[in-house]
């Protein structure tokens, strides 16, 4: 049995009692929307063909669009027991995709006893690090991404930036994207999102680096958010938070 903090524990019961608000504000579309998404798929590259590990997979908004771009198969995996249900509610058959091959299933990021039969070629993440609660959770993530990607597999996640100032966060932040932060007991603060109100840790760079080479990972690298070329419209209006971005994009690679 793996044990969950009492803190990891409430965080839990937010998804599993308020997810529905998570829910409406992921499937939003706007300019966050744009910046949320635009690196990491740059970053990831085509998945065409390949097999692909969606970790904090949610309600499989992250899932099912691999599976659109072309991905052979794909496992969501999230601790939240009533995220996965609504994924698999979600998961039918939709315009001639192979959603057959896409499933998801209830699994700890820590669970260090969790190894798929075949390592996949691909990990995903959306906002997963931001959920360890200590060094060694954020470590113990680390592993279970490398002891389940290939070699030469690449990683790729969206998450908190550890340069972001939460003591710098724009006023109208709330209200032009539907999510603020709140500062806790740094490193530990709040995302809010309406009666949403889940902590979350922002750990520094080189905790991230020094986690993702002790499991394996090389070419650890962070990208920065931008627009891309056919929305340049939106960097007059996004200027302020680009300025200071509370998420970032990393990439690494299975040595």
């Amino acid at each position: 049995m793996i044990w969950i903090n009492p803190v990891w524990r409430a965080g839990l019961a937010d998804y599993d009692h308020h997810g529905e608000i998570y829910q409406r504000w992921s499937e939003r579309t706007g300019p966050y929307s744009v910046l949320e998404w635009h690196v990491f798929l740059e970053v990831l590259g085509s998945v065409s063909g390949c097999n692909v590990l969606d970790m904090a997979c949610g309600d499989g908004r992250t899932a099912r669009c691999l599976m659109e771009l072309g991905a052979q198969s794909v496992l969501g995996v999230d601790v939240s027991q009533k995220m996965i249900d609504g994924a698999r509610r979600k998961n039918r058959t939709d315009g001639g995709h192979r959603f057959d091959a896409l499933r998801f299933e209830t699994v700890d990021a820590r669970d260090q006893s969790f190894v798929l039969d075949e390592p996949v070629d691909i990990v995903t993440a959306m906002y997963l690090f931001h959920y360890a609660g200590s060094r060694d959770e954020l470590f113990r993530m680390c592993r279970f991404i490398g002891r389940n990607l290939k070699s030469g597999g690449r990683f790729v996640t969206y998450t908190i930036n550890p340069d972001y100032d939460f003591e710098r966060q724009a006023p109208q932040m709330g209200e032009a994207f539907g999510f603020s932060y709140r500062i806790a007991r740094p490193p530990e603060y709040r995302l809010v999102i309406g009666d949403f109100d889940v902590p979350i840790w922002q750990w520094s760079k080189a905790d991230h680096e020094i986690g993702l080479e002790r499991a394996g990972l090389v070419d650890i690298r962070w990208h920065k958010l931008s627009v891309p070329e056919d929305r340049k419209d939106l960097e007059r209006s996004l200027d302020w938070y680009l300025e200071n971005p509370s998420c970032i994009v990393l990439s690494a690679v299975k040595a």
